[in-house]
């Protein structure tokens, strides 16, 4: 064994810094479970949406749920899109999945879904000078910094399947239409369900 590993151990051992390791019980970690990854989301988000004024939390949190439960993607461009030529379009370039899956880190708040973790993947962001904002509670708006802007360009080539879908909504949102729509259509029983599971 390499002697400097040989001296950590050692020391780790005199500070009664003993590692147990239960091979029964391994720990999977997800994705989700990471705040790089769900980070990267709200960069992508900012990118593909990179209005002078920025995006508030809200409509960030409202995009960030339809990524993360594609199976409410498709009834929200039909919602977004109704009453216009292009709905059908749109739709055709929607694919469909019923991966619709409660996650018990997003709970509502003043009507929208929020992620409990959202404050620290924000505060994540801002110290690696990746966002900027300007305002303050509720004109707060956020936006990609430059060096947050190279970061989002790497993001495209990942996150493909988000990109697709972002991208039929163009280079800007109706973000008061957003959050309608997504208040809208979550089902009371998503909500019943994600109460159950932050409980337990």
């Amino acid at each position: 064994m390499n002697e400097s590993v040989t001296k950590l151990i050692a020391k780790i051992e005199e500070k009664g810094f003993r590692p147990s390791i239960d091979l029964d019980r391994p720990i999977y970690f997800q994705p989700e479970d990471r705040i790089k990854y769900r980070s990267a989301r709200i960069i992508l988000i900012l990118g593909m949406f990179n209005t002078k004024r920025g995006l508030s939390k809200k409509v960030i949190a409202c995009i960030d749920f339809l990524l993360r439960n594609t199976g409410f993607q498709s009834k929200f461009v039909i919602e977004y899109f109704k009453n216009e030529q292009v709905l059908y379009k749109k739709l055709e370039k929607c694919s469909t999945f019923e991966n619709i899956e409660n996650d018990f880190n997003i709970v509502r708040y003043k009507s929208v879904p929020w992620d409990l973790r959202f404050n620290d993947m924000f505060l994540y962001l801002k110290t690696r000078k990746l966002i900027e904002f300007k305002g303050e509670k509720e004109t707060l708006r956020f936006f990609l910094s430059d060096e947050g802007k190279k970061y989002y360009e790497q993001l495209r080539e990942i996150f493909l399947t988000e990109v697709n879908f972002l991208e039929l909504f163009g280079k800007s949102l109706s973000q008061d239409k957003v959050v309608k729509i997504i208040t809208e259509i979550i089902p009371n029983t998503y909500w019943r369900e994600n109460e159950k599971l932050i409980c337990e």
